[in-house]
């Protein structure tokens, strides 16, 4: 009987235990907002533009940390080379995905992000309503938040 008590004890405690260490872990996910994308990011992205050519792209974007962004991108579209200045706006959900809307001459865009690494960088996605490319890309932080050459706003 006195076994069979010590057992049960165990048991309880160990389902406890692993209960605790459980909602620790789930309390442990992150909770991003617009303040996780702030300074300047490399991108580099490829894919295919909607009229079937091979895409490739570098930039440089900045975020100002409240939803809004500016960039330089260089494309090579076709075997064409432009160079994009682009405005926009982004929202980080607190699940670390960015919708964003970049504005350019002659047009717009609008993609969907993963905030990767504790904001050092995002996976991209071109999802553009009526266009049929498929581009995606990946960013990194250029400098770290303590570094001189951050961008400061």
């Amino acid at each position: 009987m006195r076994r069979n008590i010590s057992r049960l004890i165990a048991v309880i405690a160990f389902i406890i235990l692993f209960s605790l260490a459980t909602e620790s872990t789930a309390q442990a996910q992150p909770t991003c907002s617009n303040a996780n994308l702030h300074g300047s990011y490399g991108l580099h992205a490829t894919g295919i533009s909607g009229a079937g050519g091979n895409f490739a792209a570098v930039g440089r974007f900045t975020f100002d940390g409240t939803g809004n962004l500016a960039g330089t991108l260089f494309v090579r579209v076709a075997g064409n080379d432009l160079q994009l200045n682009i405005t926009g706006t982004y929202s980080v959900s607190s699940d670390c995905i960015v919708d964003d809307t970049w504005n350019f001459s002659g047009g717009s865009s609008t993609h969907k992000s993963v905030i990767v690494d504790q904001g050092r960088g995002y996976f991209i996605l071109n999802n553009t309503s009526g266009d049929g490319s498929v581009i995606s890309g990946e960013a990194d932080r250029q400098f770290s938040k303590n570094s001189k050459n951050e961008d400061e706003d």
